[in-house]
């Protein structure tokens, strides 16, 4: 937006002599001082008017793209800022990425039914909260469904993807139970009770790092900003600062939206049978699984919660999908500072009396 000021400052004093227009020194002098005033006044103008920029930065991260949206007028510092929130992204996923041999999970994984191991203090906090939410949930949301991977999403000779029996799934299913985890927070130490045990934090990790990236981007001055990843969002900004307005993606159609919701200093996650699927014989596989079967979960298309803790707010948004529409929705009622939308699998949606106050729906043009 340009602003423009006009000022104009004429002193002239008529010669009877001459008849010529002439400034004596003191109405130079005046005019001199009224020319810097103005030049101070267009500065002015222009630094107070000045609105913050917002910058977008990419990265492919945790099997995703992470997308930081910061906010303000040094580019300088939200390039740092976006370094360092990246750097932080990269350490925390090193340290769960079940992929890596050497990270925390892969040291816990292969000692299954052995000892317990030592592992990072960031590692711990997870591994902790993932036992609560399994609690909340009623074991519909456990991280010891990793050995799941064994028969599914592989693929065949040709490609394809395979469908394993039910014999295949029922033989793991003894492996699966959040119970047998033991932690020594003291000492930071896990154990897997069972040998063949595996857990996955792909549903609770994702959230946390989210958060831990977004209080690196406040540490470094950013005053308003979003951290995205897949799922996953949080969202910070001053608390006279307008709200930010995130769209709500349709699970069958990825450029549509269903509505919006405004949000402050607060975090996003959605689970949905939309992002890693494939359809065979008419059905659709996905990678939500029901801790339950060792099954994909069937009661819903896609969940998204709205909590101040970003941890919570991803493996709420897995266990309410697994739950389904009225478990969940009576669940998400219950907690303080959750807030949460369902759309169950016919495609019907439900949503909390709080989130009502703060969501729009998407109207058709």
């Amino acid at each position: 937006m340009a602003y423009k000021a006009a000022i104009c400052i004429i002193v002239r004093e008529q010669s009877s002599l001459t008849g010529v227009t002439f400034m004596t020194n003191q109405q130079k002098n005046i005019l001199a001082f009224a020319a810097t005033i103005l030049v101070f006044l267009l500065i002015a103008l222009a630094v107070y008017n000045k609105k913050s920029s917002e910058i977008k930065y990419t990265r492919p991260l945790m099997g995703t793209i992470v997308e930081l949206t910061l906010a303000g007028k040094d580019e300088a510092r939200l390039n740092a800022a976006a370094e360092a929130a990246f750097d932080e992204i990269k350490r925390l996923e090193e340290l769960m990425s079940h992929y890596r041999g050497d990270s925390d999970v892969a040291k816990i994984n292969k000692a299954a039914g052995k000892e317990a191991v030592i592992i990072s203090r960031e590692t711990m906090d997870v591994i902790e909260a993932s036992l609560k939410a399994s609690h909340i949930t009623n074991g519909a949301f456990d991280v010891t469904m990793g050995v799941l991977g064994k028969v599914w999403l592989t693929k065949d000779d040709r490609g394809e993807m395979t469908i394993p029996s039910r014999e295949e799934v029922e033989t793991l299913l003894p492996l699966i139970d959040y119970h047998q985890i033991t932690i020594d927070k003291k000492n930071n130490k896990v154990k897997l009770a069972k040998k063949g045990m595996k857990i996955n934090l792909g549903g609770i990790a994702k959230g946390y790092i989210v958060g831990k990236a977004a209080d690196v981007l406040k540490r470094h001055g950013i005053k308003k900003g979003i951290v995205h990843a897949g799922g996953d969002m949080a969202v910070f900004q001053e608390p006279n600062s307008h709200p930010w307005l995130i769209g709500i993606q349709d699970p069958r159609n990825k450029d549509k939206i269903v509505g919006t919701i405004e949000v402050v200093n607060t975090a996003i996650s959605t689970s949905g049978d939309y992002e890693r699927f494939f359809i065979k014989d008419g059905v659709r596989y996905h990678h939500i699984m029901d801790p339950s079967t060792g099954f994909p979960a069937n009661k819903c298309r896609g969940v998204t919660i709205v909590a101040k803790d970003p941890t919570l707010a991803d493996a709420l948004s897995t266990g309410v999908f697994v739950m389904g529409p009225q478990d969940g929705m009576k669940l998400i009622e219950e907690m303080p500072d959750v807030e949460g939308l369902i759309m169950d699998a016919d495609g019907k949606m439900t949503m909390s009396s709080g989130l009502k106050k703060i969501y729009t729906a998407e109207t058709l043009h």
